[in-house]
């Protein structure tokens, strides 16, 4: 029974891999290994909540936004179960919902052409889509630069990117000048021109399945679409299967404060939108094979900050195992539109077979249709933004209490848990959604997601199982999102250091970071 090594597995960085068991050609085992320490949440003990979205931005230079914004959540919802705060003006909450929006739609170009196009790519798989071959495709080389146009469009309200500057406790810092909302829609137009009309999908269908090419109907569609029938043509409708359970939070809330995308569950066939504090009481994290203490697992608003046990007996991984109700559950965007109920043009229900499968087909689907729904929504919010409107409610560190920010980043469901203390944090939890989908397995032995959707494929050549690749890949995992590096010199507790250049963010200490923005508000 040969063992298989994958490492790493992913495209975007290195701290992930995947130990394969198989056997007569077919996976018998799987474990998803994360293979550094994670420490984000030490770094912002003992400071003030209005610090904590500057730090934990810095998870991960490809989450970027979406870290500032579910910690500002959380120290919010703390702020104001203390009965110290009100909410965001509603112009904040437009342009944070913009901005959202945006960088989601950025993280789906990078996942379909930098992340996972090139499995189907001519170059790695002899596919005859030379458009999507990595750096030197036609294909690819076009979808960087929609990627660069949409990182500046957001960088008008967010002041940069990666690690924008403007979302603030109590809304945001800057205001939406109307020299900015032209800036944003030009580059938004750009994008929406790359990618092409939502109701041309049909016709585009036609045009790759008869090897034709018309850029009107959009250049990105053309070549989203032959990923998807590449998929489809390599039988990724019947690998990486999941046991089809989906959880998401809810995002884009409304004048009213309903979810445009709202908060569920599906299990066994059956949809629930449970309420937020039902969410948040059903969210336990295990320990059980993760290099961590115990009480480094269960309730998230009652573990302790991370402890590690790098000798921990039976332990593989520095992730942790996130379940619902004691269920391992997928999310990402199938998760969104499962719960959600939508399946533009049919699509996972025509080339899935069935809308509500957890395959890897029906992943690379369902961003697609995300992709297209995103940029309708965009150009939509883009024309209700005031330029004149209030964008701050104003803010003040000095309270004590419990808070969760539930939001939903391009790979999934994401929440941030804080104890506030006088003012200072005293605990904090990060679950990202590829703890969801790639932890290991919890104390009763269920695999993650992934080793379940892994575990029964067929492997036929054991020096390249491509479609175990490509499974994984579906996830759009970001390891950064969940692994850390400590420092070999000093204490866990004392200094968390940069795994590379550029990534993580430094001591747990009040001496500024090189490069941060000392003044951010």
């Amino acid at each position: 029974m040969p063992e298989i090594e994958i490492d790493p597995t992913t495209r975007i960085e290195g701290h992930h891999s995947t130990t394969l068991n198989v056997e007569n050609g077919e996976v018998t085992e799987a474990k998803s290994h994360m293979d550094m320490f994670r420490g984000m949440e030490l770094v912002v003990l003992n400071r003030p909540p209005s610090d904590a979205p500057v730090f934990t931005q810095r998870v991960c230079g490809v989450c970027f936004s979406v870290h500032r914004q579910t910690s500002l959540l959380a120290i919010e919802n703390a702020a104001r179960n203390a009965g110290v705060f009100d909410g965001i003006p509603e112009t904040a909450r437009k342009m944070r919902n913009l901005l959202e929006r945006m960088a989601t739609l950025w993280n789906h170009a990078v996942h379909m052409f930098a992340l996972v196009g090139p499995d189907y790519s001519d170059a790695v798989a002899d596919t005859g889509l030379t458009r999507i071959d990595p750096m030197e495709g036609e294909g690819y080389t076009a979808a960087l630069e929609a990627q660069r146009k949409l990182l500046q469009g957001f960088a008008e309200f967010g002041g940069k990117a990666p690690h924008p500057l403007t979302y603030a406790p109590g809304g945001m810092s800057s205001n939406p000048t109307i020299e900015k909302l032209q800036q944003i829609r030009d580059q938004v137009e750009f994008v929406s021109d790359w990618l092409g009309p939502t109701d041309a999908v049909p016709e585009v269908i036609e045009n790759v399945r008869n090897d034709e090419f018309d850029a009107s109907l959009g250049e990105g569609l053309h070549d989203i679409v032959s990923i998807l029938l590449a998929a489809k043509e390599a039988g990724a409708d019947d690998f990486g299967v999941g046991p089809g359970r989906y959880y998401c939070n809810g995002i884009y809330p409304d004048e009213n404060g309903e979810d445009q995308v709202p908060s569920g569950v599906y299990v066994d066939g059956e949809l629930s939108h449970p309420s937020d504090e039902e969410i948040q009481a059903a969210i336990t994290e295990s320990t059980a094979h993760s290099w961590y203490t115990d009480d480094s697992g269960g309730p998230p608003m009652e573990e302790s900050p991370p402890k590690p046990e790098p000798e921990k007996e039976g332990a593989y991984s520095w992730g942790k195992a996130p379940r619902y109700d004691g269920m391992n559950m997928e999310t990402g965007s199938l998760a969104r539109l499962i719960v959600s109920d939508r399946d533009p043009f049919d699509l996972r229900a025509n080339l899935g077979g069935d809308p509500t499968k957890s395959s890897t087909l029906n992943r690379l689907i369902a961003r697609a249709q995300e992709s297209l729904l995103l940029r309708d929504q965009i150009l939509d919010v883009l024309d209700d933004i005031d330029p004149n409107g209030t964008v701050n409610n104003g803010w003040s560190d000095d309270f004590s209490g419990e808070g969760v920010g539930l939001w939903e980043a391009s790979r999934g469901a994401l929440s941030h848990w804080v104890k506030v203390e006088d003012g200072t944090i005293t605990n904090y939890q990060i679950i990202t959604p590829t703890l969801w989908n790639l932890g290991p397995r919890d104390e009763s032995g269920t695999p993650s997601i992934f080793e379940t959707a892994v575990e029964g494929m067929a492997v036929d050549d054991v020096e390249n199982p491509i479609n175990v690749m490509r499974t994984v890949r579906s996830f759009d995992p970001c390891l950064a999102c969940a692994v850390h590096v400590e420092s070999p010199e000093e204490s866990y507790t004392e200094e968390i250091t940069p795994a590379s250049p550029g990534s993580a963010i430094g001591a747990a200490s009040d001496t500024p970071i090189a490069g941060e923005e000392v003044d951010d508000p």
